[in-house]
C-alpha cells in the first residue's frame, strides 16, 4: 500500500518515519496521549502498524467513527480511550479485539448496556468504565458472564449488588 501525500507528511512530521519501510510493523507501548490524534490519523497508524501490546490514546480527537480503524489490528493487549468521545456505538468495532486484555474506557458515553456487550471479549481481564446512568442488571449480567474480569465503574471496583 503506497503513501498518500497527507499520509507522507503524517508520518514523517510526527513520527520522523521518511519511508513506509522505517514504520514497524509490531510495537510493544504507543503512548499516544493528549497529542489531539484524529480518526483519518488512528486509520494511517492502524493500516501499517499490525501488533501493539499497549495503545494509549487517552484525550484525543478521536471518535466513534474512528473506531473502525482499530479492526486493522491483528493483535492488541491493552487499549486505553479514556476521555474521548467514545459511545456504544463503538462497542461493535470494539468487540473485534478479540486479544483485548485491559480496556479503559472511563469519561466517555458508553453506557451499562455498551459495558453488557462487552463481556463478548474473550480475554478481557479489565474494563475501566465510568457510564452517565448506572444500570445494575447490565453490569450484573457483565461479572455473570465475565466473573474472571475486574469490572471498575468509576474508578471503583464493581461487585454485584446480587449476593
Amino acid at each position: 500500500m503506497s503513501f498518500s501525500k497527507k499520509e507522507k507528511r503524517f508520518w514523517k512530521t510526527k513520527f520522523s518515519f521518511g519511508s513506509k519501510s522505517n514504520i514497524p510493523t509490531e510495537i510493544e507501548h504507543f503512548n499516544l496521549r493528549d497529542e489531539s490524534f484524529t480518526n483519518e490519523e488512528l486509520c494511517f497508524i492502524t493500516s501499517r502498524i499490525r501488533r501493539i501490546e499497549r495503545l494509549d490514546l487517552d484525550n484525543n480527537l478521536i471518535d466513534d467513527d474512528g473506531m473502525p480503524c482499530l479492526q486493522n489490528l491483528e493483535f492488541i493487549r491493552e487499549l486505553r480511550l479514556k476521555s474521548m468521545n467514545i459511545s456504544d456505538r463503538a462497542i461493535d468495532h470494539l468487540l473485534y479485539l478479540k486479544s483485548l486484555e485491559l480496556l479503559h474506557l472511563g469519561s466517555t458515553e458508553v453506557t451499562c448496556g455498551g459495558v453488557k456487550r462487552l463481556s463478548d471479549l474473550p480475554n478481557l481481564k479489565t474494563l475501566i468504565v465510568s457510564p452517565p446512568e448506572i444500570d445494575e442488571s447490565s453490569l450484573d449480567h457483565f461479572l455473570k458472564k465475565r466473573p474472571d474480569c475486574e469490572l471498575i465503574v468509576n474508578y471503583k471496583p464493581y461487585k454485584s449488588s446480587k449476593p
